[in-house]
């Protein structure tokens, strides 16, 4: 069977508007994976951490130590298989959103005083 050639012609001219439409579905598709994974991830780490657990406790008291409270909304990781080039700015994004939220790290907390550096070195001297 052979397609009258102007049904070719209008499938080729419509193929740039389908690959478009079939790039949009699977991003959505993707970032509903995306969702999906925060979800299970969250109802796994809600119903396996204990609050009275000292770990927690340190953390969420190092997190109200420094004024960290939680997004406004969340930030979903971007688990879904894409295009390396589209995951790798998605990471970056997600890295940067994240920032905010991060506990600082006390090692690495800018400048210290001179008498911190001795005291530091020594420690780490065994002094």
């Amino acid at each position: 069977m052979t397609m009258p050639h102007l049904d070719i012609a209008a499938l080729i001219e419509d193929a740039e508007k389908r690959d478009a439409q079939q790039a949009r579905d699977s991003e959505n598709l993707a970032m509903l994976v995306d969702r999906s994974d925060f979800d299970t991830t969250f109802d796994y780490i809600s119903g396996v951490t204990d609050p009275e657990d000292p770990e927690v406790k340190r953390e969420r008291a190092l997190r109200a130590k420094h004024g960290i409270k939680a997004p406004p909304l969340p930030i979903f990781a971007p688990v879904a298989q894409r295009p390396p080039e589209i995951t790798a700015e998605l990471v970056q994004r997600y890295r940067d959103a994240h920032k905010p939220y991060e506990i600082p790290d006390p090692n690495n907390s800018g400048p210290k005083s001179k008498l911190a550096q001795l005291t530091q070195a020594r420690a780490q001297a065994g002094r």
